[in-house]
């Protein structure tokens, strides 16, 4: 079952006594076997699912409720090295200096807005006669409370150490929307100025011949054979690959380059295919709008599935 989430990722659940993520960029764990544990079963990119811990350090209002979604990476760090001072004075005031202190980095960070119980949201998951447990160490959702999860209403939130959240983070958005590819936009079709009619029209896939990894900011994963990829439509593919390296400087080795090409009577049916393709990437994780992180095989297998491609 699709859960919206890009392939191979995970969603945990942890209890917090609150959500400050621009206060402390990390999520800790008091004995270092509770980072050991974290660190053999999430990988770079999991999610975790923040609710309320039901005790008294918690706010009333907070308990037992979703506070937020945070995205780790899965490295070892201590909580000094992604707290603020002003976290770090307040867990000495409080006598915890020695809780905590076993951390994994989060490198983003969402405020959930709807006031949704833990128990809706994760029935299957959630055990209230061992939430103490689940809430120290953690437990992974299942696909159906992931989707649940992902339609909650949140805003992203900066985190300490991590670059300012900009213009285009959500906000009081489905969290799904960060994960859903965006719709084919929507082009002119009909007379113009130029008395020009849209005519036949292609549904291109292009990847990216260099370092993909290094292009998104990755580390290079040993044996991968994931690459950049881009769906899109237009009149004129050479064109259009053209235009997609003319940011790239000459000296630079990567390069677009059309791999598939299909063609539709018009731009209208080009659209719904690209949608298509775009619905059924499962296999493939999106990097938002148009562009895709995957096998190129799959998506040429993909791709050849769309109805209407077949002529090409």
């Amino acid at each position: 079952m699709s859960t919206g989430l890009p392939n191979g990722r995970n969603m945990w659940i942890r209890a917090f006594y609150g959500f400050d993520p621009e206060l402390d960029g990390y999520v800790g764990w008091t004995n270092e076997s509770g980072q050991a544990r974290a660190l053999r079963e999430l990988n770079d990119g999991d999610l975790m699912m923040i609710y309320g811990a039901a005790s008294g350090n918690t706010k009333k209002s907070m308990r037992s409720h979703i506070l937020g979604f945070v995205e780790i990476e899965a490295r070892p760090i201590r909580d000094h090295e992604k707290a603020s001072e002003a976290s770090l004075k307040a867990k000495r005031e409080r006598g915890n200096s020695e809780k905590w202190t076993y951390g994994l980095p989060v490198s983003r960070a969402w405020r959930a807005l709807d006031k949704m119980s833990i128990e809706r949201i994760a029935p299957d998951t959630y055990d209230k006669d061992a939430g103490q447990g689940i809430g120290v160490w953690g437990r992974a959702l299942t696909p159906d409370e992931i989707e649940t999860a992902l339609k909650i209403n949140v805003t992203e939130v900066n985190v300490f150490g991590e670059e300012p959240v900009g213009e285009s983070g959500l906000t009081n958005t489905p969290f799904k929307d960060e994960f859903f590819p965006s719709k084919a936009f929507p082009g002119s079709s009909g007379e113009r100025t130029s008395t020009y009619t849209d005519g036949e029209t292609f549904l291109y896939l292009a990847k990216f011949d260099g370092d993909g990894a290094s292009l998104l900011g990755r580390a290079k994963a040993f044996g991968s054979k994931s690459v950049a990829l881009k769906i899109g439509v237009s009149n004129d593919p050479a064109s259009r690959s053209d235009q997609l390296n003319a940011g790239i400087p000459p000296a630079a080795k990567g390069r677009w380059r059309i791999e598939l090409q299909a063609p539709f009577t018009d731009r209208k049916a080009a659209e719904t295919a690209e949608q298509l393709f775009k619905d059924k990437s499962g296999k493939l994780e999106s990097l938002g709008g148009e562009f895709f992180w995957g096998e190129i095989m799959d998506a040429i297998l993909l791709f050849s599935s769309i109805p209407g491609v077949s002529r090409f």
